[in-house]
Formats: structure tokens, sequence, C-alpha cells
């Protein structure tokens, strides 16, 4: 679910979440309210305002928004995951959203309304950030602005203890040493100077506001393996011949953490509001 979902050093690749929509619908955690709140408090969003949530996948923004009464252009390149968010608004009862099949690349193309709000979420760092917001420039009416989600990711913050360390050392007993599909660890623990906020200061929407909100949950075995499952560093053999065998041993060692089947995380979700000088 890039907003390009395919790519890896800047080329095109088959897609890192390939038959994974069903998995980011079901375990991945969306966001707290007030950070919805936040938004339409500090744009002074009002119902039908017309907004753009790009990479939208399956609406964990975009979905929120809507309930609030936002007109809400979702787009995202992958097909299944805009049908599995399609089927969440339906089954809530949420109307106002407009599922559109692009990405950061195709934004000039898609025909699009003036917009006075963009939103990202989780979707930011696989785009060329520089040139999405030179495009969003062009497509932001004055006075309005960039609003990116961001959330401190319980595998990566705890990948040398706890679950997280028996996430990957199940990975690393099956695929080896090149177990992160995408790269993205390596991208993460090696890349602190490519941090989202340097961006927005070199860009048309280099007035920015960071936002934090700490976050508390609890966590089954099935939710932990499940979310597993989602993510870009997966390799599709997880999902196909070998995912039993994965469930199983994630499952055996996680229950040997903690027979309880229950685990706690605290985290910390961000938002950096950016608005045009």
């Amino acid at each position: 679910m890039n907003s390009n979902g395919n790519r890896k050093n800047g080329e095109p690749n088959n897609g890192y979440f390939c038959g994974k929509a069903g998995y980011y619908a079901r375990y991945r955690r969306g966001y707290p309210a007030a950070v919805f709140d936040t938004i339409v408090t500090r744009f002074s969003l009002t119902p039908g305002t017309a907004t753009l949530d790009l990479g939208c996948g399956t609406g964990n923004m975009a979905i929120p928004l809507a309930r609030r009464g936002l007109k809400v252009y979702a787009v995202d390149p992958d097909p299944e995951m805009r049908e599995a968010g399609r089927c969440r608004a339906e089954t809530a009862h949420i109307t106002g959203i407009s599922w559109r099949a692009g990405s950061d690349t195709t934004l000039t193309t898609l025909g699009l309304p003036p917009l006075w709000i963009c939103t990202m979420g989780l979707s930011f760092h696989w785009m060329d950030r520089p040139t999405v917001l030179r495009a969003l420039d062009s497509l932001i009416e004055p006075g309005g602005g960039v609003a990116c989600v961001s959330r401190s990711d319980g595998f990566f913050s705890h990948i040398h203890e706890g679950w997280g360390r028996a996430v990957k050392d199940v990975l690393t007993g099956m695929l080896g040493d090149s177990w992160d599909y995408s790269g993205r660890l390596e991208k993460r623990l090696n890349n602190d100077k490519d941090r989202h906020e340097a961006v927005f200061l070199q860009s048309p929407f280099s007035s920015i506001e960071v936002l934090e909100f700490p976050v508390r949950e609890t966590f089954s075995v099935d939710e932990i393996v499940g979310h597993q499952l989602s993510t870009s560093y997966i390799d599709p053999v997880l999902l196909g011949e070998r995912n039993a065998e994965f469930r199983d041993r994630l499952t055996r060692r996680l229950l040997e953490i903690e027979p309880s089947g229950t685990f706690s995380s605290e985290s910390v979700v961000q938002l950096i509001i950016a608005r045009r000088p």
C-alpha cells in the first residue's frame, strides 16, 4: 500500500502488499479519534470539504474523515486494498468516499477538484516525497495543507526483545538473513536523516506543527501473527505454501514468551500538520 505501493530503491516491483489487503483490513490498528478531531480543528474543516487521502489502503484515514462529514477522495494503486476499504465503509454505513485508482505519480491526471487538505497515513514514506509535495502545491487551495500521520511500529520498536524479537527469530529461521522482503527494516534503522519533518521543511508546505498522541494497546497472539502477514517485509511465500508453518511457529514462540497470550504495547502516533508559510 504505498501510494505507489511498489517501489524498492525507486524502482518498480510487483508490490510489497500484493495479497495482503485482507490481513491489512482486519489486523492493522487505526488511529485515535483525537488525531482526526485535531485535523478537523487545525484546518477548520466543515462538512463537504474536499479531502484527498493519498495511499488510502483499506481506509484507516478515509473512513474516520468521511464519518466527520468530509468529502474524501481515497486514492491507492492497489485494487484489493481499495475494495477492502470500500467493503469496510459499506459495512459501517459510511458514505462520502470516492475510491480512486491512482498514486503519487498520477496525482495531476486524476481529475480531482480543488482540495483543501491531503492526508497520508503510513504511506508517505513510500513516495517520492519532494515531488508529491510539489504536485500537491498545485492541487491544494490557499489556506489548506497536508496532514501526515505515522505511528511507532511495535515490531521495529521491540525487535531486540519480547514479541518483536520472537517475530524476527521465526522469520530468520524460515527465510534466513534475507527475510526482510521490502528492505524496510534496513532503511528504517539506517535512515534517521530521512525524517518526514526534514522533507516538509524543504517543500512548499514548510510551516509545520508536530503533535504526538500516546497509545497503549493490547494484542492477542492471533493479532500479532495477522499483523505480520499484513506488512511489507513479509515474503509472499509466507502467504502461500508456508503460511500454516509460519503461523504455527510464531504462535508457539509467542506463547513460550507469554503463556496468557496477551501482550501490551505502548506506542506514539505522530501527526504532522503542514501548511504553506
